[in-house]
């Protein structure tokens, strides 16, 4: 059985990670719990925040949501102030840190990359090395991709001006040929 504690973090977790791919209120699935698992869970209780650690074979499900990656850190502050208390009551998750073999899913949309950083606060999602994201629309690619929730913004970024990197490439759906052809009016 999980402690009211857990499930709280969790409960929260989910939803720092739907910043990803928001949806509208019409095509809102039911909500379901927000699962993590992995081979190894470390929490930790600072005074101002609680840090989870999840290692190895990480996998977060969800509402509209599946997420994989070797390590996520999470960090959420303090409620509960009491210095005698290890983990203190979860306040807001700050930070969500995703790395190794990142894969993240919602909606028809694919994520992958090296890490990825979730910024709840700021509804911003940043994916580095090698990150790629897939939809029905097409592909991006770059150096850096951020994703903002509350913009419906994506931004790619190339490497550092005269570095060797990934530009920023955006790859379509073909389409027919326009018609041209010389020697025709």
């Amino acid at each position: 059985m999980q402690s009211p504690f857990i499930r709280q973090s969790l409960l929260a977790l989910g939803a720092s990670l739907a910043l990803l791919a928001p949806l509208r209120a019409a095509d809102k699935p039911p909500v379901e719990d927000t699962v993590v698992t992995s081979q190894r869970l470390e929490m930790v209780g600072q005074e101002n925040e609680n840090i989870f650690y999840f290692h190895e074979d990480v996998v977060v499900t969800g509402t509209n949501l599946k997420a994989t990656c070797d390590e996520m850190t999470v960090l959420a502050s303090r409620v509960s102030q009491k210095k005698s208390e290890a983990v203190g009551e979860l306040g807001a998750i700050t930070h969500i840190t995703l790395v190794g073999n990142v894969v993240i899913e919602q909606s028809g949309r694919r994520a992958e990359s090296g890490r990825a950083e979730i910024f709840p606060r700021e509804g911003k999602v940043v994916l580095t090395e090698h990150p790629v994201v897939y939809d029905s629309e097409g592909t991006g690619q770059g150096e850096r991709i951020e994703l903002y929730k509350n913009e419906k913004k994506a931004r790619v970024f190339g490497g550092e001006k005269g570095q060797p990197g990934q530009r920023p490439t955006v790859i379509l759906p073909g389409f027919d040929d326009l018609g041209y052809q010389e020697g025709k009016k």
